[in-house]
């Protein structure tokens, strides 16, 4: 019988074949110059209040954050702490998080994974891994090296990794997929393995909007952006999106039946 672990894991290696399997790359190599500055216009800026209000209350001196992007997060633990060190994988992120939020000296960017990181960490106030952990195949490795080293780590993230029906749609529509790329591990996956590590943790769920965009053009942009569909066919993927976008109170969004959850692990002992 499998163990959280081994499902995790299970479910990182499937997801990392599929993507193989279609010429997609994986990893830090995903973020390339346009898909980096595909996700820097509409993430850079972004409101993560949603959030950041349960992370808020711990963000104090020293602070660690996994997987910063182009610096939604990194922006509010500027703020809030003392300082912080991001490390990022993605060269072309670290380019883009340095040009949002300057040269500072409250600012170390390190350009690396957090697995590769490990040997490095010193000791923190607070850790966060907002939406960056289901791609990490040595999850008890990363979760049990940054607890230990940080007094709070705050991980945000999805609670279910269903397809949403417009991904499903536009991947065997237009993408020609017989069946959409595997789940990645989601947020029952990760308290799985919490409680397997034996670590202490708090979940509260997070009422994150949907409807953020400005125009139904700016939904099909995201999107195009996201399954990285050819310029050429974005005629095919507005009727494919037409029956999913849906508006509220002037903006525009993708129902996607994924709500987000914050868990807050304590550090053993405290």
């Amino acid at each position: 019988m499998l163990t959280a672990i081994d499902r995790w894991k299970a479910k990182v290696r499937a997801a990392r074949a599929a993507r193989a399997r279609e010429g997609e790359s994986t990893g830090a190599r995903h973020w390339d110059g346009d898909r980096a500055a595909w996700f820097n216009r509409f993430a850079g800026q972004s409101d993560r209040s949603h959030t950041y209000r349960f992370v808020e209350p711990h963000v104090r001196g020293r602070v660690l954050e996994i997987g910063p992007g182009p610096g939604a997060y990194t922006r509010l633990l500027l703020r809030d702490a003392e300082h912080v060190v991001a490390v990022e994988p993605s060269h072309f992120m670290v380019q883009f998080l340095r040009k949002n939020l300057g040269d500072r000296t409250d600012l170390t960017i390190v350009e690396s994974t957090i697995e590769d990181y490990l040997d490095r960490l010193e000791t923190y106030d607070l850790a966060l891994a907002a939406n960056v952990l289901s791609g990490i195949e040595r999850i008890d490795d990363v979760l049990g090296a940054v607890a230990a080293r940080s007094n709070v780590l705050a991980i945000v993230m999805w609670s279910n990794a269903r397809t949403p029906d417009w991904s499903r749609d536009v991947q065997t529509r237009l993408l020609g997929r017989v069946e959409p790329q595997p789940n990645m591990p989601d947020h029952d996956d990760l308290l799985g393995v919490l409680d397997e590590l034996g670590l202490t943790y708090d979940v509260h769920p997070a009422d994150v909007p949907i409807h953020t965009f400005e125009s139904r053009d700016e939904v099909v942009d995201w999107v195009q952006g996201f399954h990285g569909i050819p310029a050429e066919r974005r005629a095919e993927l507005e009727r494919v999106l037409a029956p999913h976008i849906a508006g509220q109170g002037g903006k525009y969004g993708l129902p996607s039946g994924r709500d987000t959850r914050v868990v807050l692990v304590r550090r053993p002992g405290l």
